[in-house]
């Protein structure tokens, strides 16, 4: 399941409708929803009975521990919860015991598994719930923000202005909270698109995110109108002409592998599986021919600047003409 479905799922297992897993492997590219996700699963545990049910480990220690808590009857309440943090590679044998453990999972318990994408594939079975907190689409992070904003202090904010934001932080939770503690610090009961505009800056990923998008739709006004304020934020145009280069690079090899997921990408590409989405969008509305020729295009105007052939400024400009005729 993903993040979104788990809240649902526990409500639905709390009122009879839905069965809990024995075990919840937990992870994903947003590290925010990731420990969002390990407390909703805490919260089987009674707050009257936390202090008795409820455990913590870390596999540094190893994981006899938590497994030896994992077969403790709970007190009082109806379910003992175990969080297991991996954070690294597990010994053979530690990753032996759990997937032991897993195959015959104590029923009073619930074992929650926090870690990355690679050590979560050794956990599979009838007895396990995997939930990916990868980066949230658009909509789903457009409802985040509402929900956060109803939250104290209460502020209201528009659908335009929620888009903005799920927009410039490229969804990243853990960027929406931050930046939405500066909005509602300073925003009077609601917040504007042009709030959002006014105070959350835009990383110059997003801006090259912005201006290949542009790119991509053949939008010449929005793609020049993002290059003018790179160039009033003192971004040199060679620097812009060699990301364009490099994001057209990962575009085109994203569209190769088509077959691998954002995290296996990532890896290839040395990017985080976030960034991997957000390049994916914008790479399938090309075709992989057009991204090599706007690959060639750009390689052989950077070859001309530092060749002597052109200067960098007139080499950014013809860039841009070329791509959006491409």
């Amino acid at each position: 399941m993903i993040y979104g479905e788990l809240e649902e799922h526990l409500n639905s297992a709390i009122n009879g409708l839905d069965r809990l897993y024995p075990v919840y492997v937990v992870h994903g590219s947003d590290d925010y929803l990731c420990e969002s996700a390990v407390k909703m699963l805490s919260k089987i545990v009674e707050d009257d009975f936390a202090t008795f049910n409820l455990s913590k480990f870390s596999s540094e220690d190893g994981v006899d521990d938590a497994i030896e808590c994992l077969h403790t009857y709970p007190v009082f309440g109806q379910y003992r919860v175990v969080i297991l943090e991996i954070a690294q590679k597990l010994a053979d044998g530690d990753r032996a015991k759990l997937k032991s453990y897993t195959e015959a999972p104590d029923e009073t318990s619930v074992l929650v598994l926090s870690c990355d994408a690679e050590i979560a594939k050794s956990f599979k079975g009838k007895s396990v719930a995997a939930v990916d907190c990868k980066t949230l689409e658009t909509a789903d992070a457009v409802a985040q923000i509402k929900k956060l904003c109803a939250m104290p202090p209460v502020v209201g904010i528009d659908d335009a202005a929620a888009l903005e934001l799920a927009k410039r932080t490229q969804n990243a939770m853990s960027r929406i909270v931050s930046e939405l503690v500066k909005l509602k610090a300073y925003c009077e009961g609601s917040i504007s698109a042009e709030d959002v505009c006014d105070m959350v800056t835009a990383d110059f990923d997003f801006q090259i995110y912005e201006l290949t998008d542009a790119v991509s739709k053949k939008d010449g006004d929005t793609a020049f109108k993002v290059l003018d304020v790179f160039y009033k934020n003192g971004v040199r145009s060679m620097r812009i002409l060699n990301q364009l280069y490099d994001r057209y690079r990962k575009m085109l090899h994203a569209e190769l592998a088509k077959g691998l997921s954002n995290d296996e990408v990532g890896a290839l590409l040395a990017m985080n599986p976030k960034a991997v989405y957000h390049l994916r969008k914008v790479s399938s509305t090309y075709s992989q021919v057009r991204l090599k020729k706007s690959l060639d295009c750009l390689h052989a105007l950077q070859c001309d600047v530092l060749s002597g052939k052109r200067n960098e400024s007139s080499a950014l400009q013809q860039a841009m003409f070329e791509l959006l005729l491409i």
